[in-house]
């Protein structure tokens, strides 16, 4: 499973968000991440249409699992994973 995670330099929510992907990371060694910053990776962004950050897609391969453009808690994004998983 892979985590992408959409940011942007002075985001407050992108910060907590980060937050809360290194602590899911640290319960799930196997899980990939990838922070893009969507400021120096502006054509990234608009391919996928990220309007807004934080933005975090679950990839299994190169099929998105999951799509979500909130601050997760921790249990929100471990079950979202777990679903993903599936």
């Amino acid at each position: 499973m892979k985590l992408e995670l959409y940011t942007q330099p002075f985001c407050a929510g992108c910060i907590r968000t980060r937050q809360t992907v290194a602590r899911a990371q640290k319960l799930l060694p196997d899980l990939q991440v990838e922070e893009v910053n969507v400021v120096e990776q502006v054509e990234r962004g608009e391919e996928l249409g990220i309007t807004s950050t934080p933005v975090i897609r679950l990839l299994q391969g190169e099929t998105e699992k999951f799509r979500a453009s909130d601050t997760p808690t921790l249990p929100q994004l471990l079950t979202a994973i777990a679903r993903a998983s599936d």
